[in-house]
């Protein structure tokens, strides 16, 4: 199975997901971008939409055919992009004025020295978007309390990650790659009990506000040089 297929699955039946859309927000209608760990183009369709230029890097060649396929990118590069000829060949169609990283970096070994990288590529007022899970979420943290470190198909405990991030963490990503974080937002999800009683919808907004170190289950952040 295609290390993407679970990722595409949630996307085909629930469309994008409200970190996606963090993302979508952040980059400005007709920007160049360079779209990191693109799959099979779902993000790039939408930034395409809004007039952007897109151009793709997926390490997966089964995703990168079906983004191929969307006809939505200008170019897509595959290969890992902590690869320097990955690298290299996305610097062709440089500089861009967005470099977007969603839920990516968590799967790299050196994901700070590749988001330096990454950034070297950035027009003058070009800027990094960043979306990183929160391992610190609330079913994270009751899943340590109750012993376990469980290994997932997707989600906080994503079988393929190798890195793991808090919002401290990721605020310091980006500064140990140069960038200064000039946004940071909050993707929700639904609270304890939830599911038990859905009148607790209401308070999610004021919980990710106050509290998103232990109810977002990202963290969207927008770095500038």
């Amino acid at each position: 199975m295609s290390a993407t297929a679970p990722y595409d699955a949630l996307v085909a039946a629930h469309g994008l997901s409200p970190a996606h859309r963090l993302m979508v927000d952040a980059v400005a209608p007709g920007s160049r971008v360079l779209d990191v760990g693109c799959s099979t183009g779902y993000l790039a369709a939408v930034l395409a939409a809004t007039g952007c230029r897109v151009v793709g890097i997926e390490a997966d060649e089964h995703a990168a055919q079906r983004a191929r396929a969307r006809d939505v990118l200008v170019a897509i590069i595959t290969g890992s992009v902590d690869d320097d000829d990955v690298l290299a060949r996305a610097a062709e169609h440089g500089p861009y004025d967005a470099i977007v990283c969603g839920d990516v970096l968590e799967h790299l070994p050196h994901p700070n020295a590749t988001l330096r990288a990454l950034a070297s590529q950035l027009a003058p007022d070009g800027r990094v978007v960043v979306s990183v899970p929160n391992v610190a979420h609330w079913t994270g943290r009751r899943a340590l309390l109750r012993g376990r470190f469980p290994r997932e198909e997707h989600g906080l405990f994503d079988a393929t990650h190798l890195r793991w991030f808090t919002r401290a963490e990721a605020r310091a990503l980006l500064r140990e790659a140069g960038l200064e974080v000039a946004e940071e937002h909050f993707s929700p999800a639904p609270l304890p009990l939830q599911a038990h009683f859905p009148s607790l919808a209401h308070l999610v907004p004021l919980a990710v506000r106050t509290r998103p170190e232990l109810f977002a289950l990202q963290v969207v952040l927008v770095g500038v040089r």
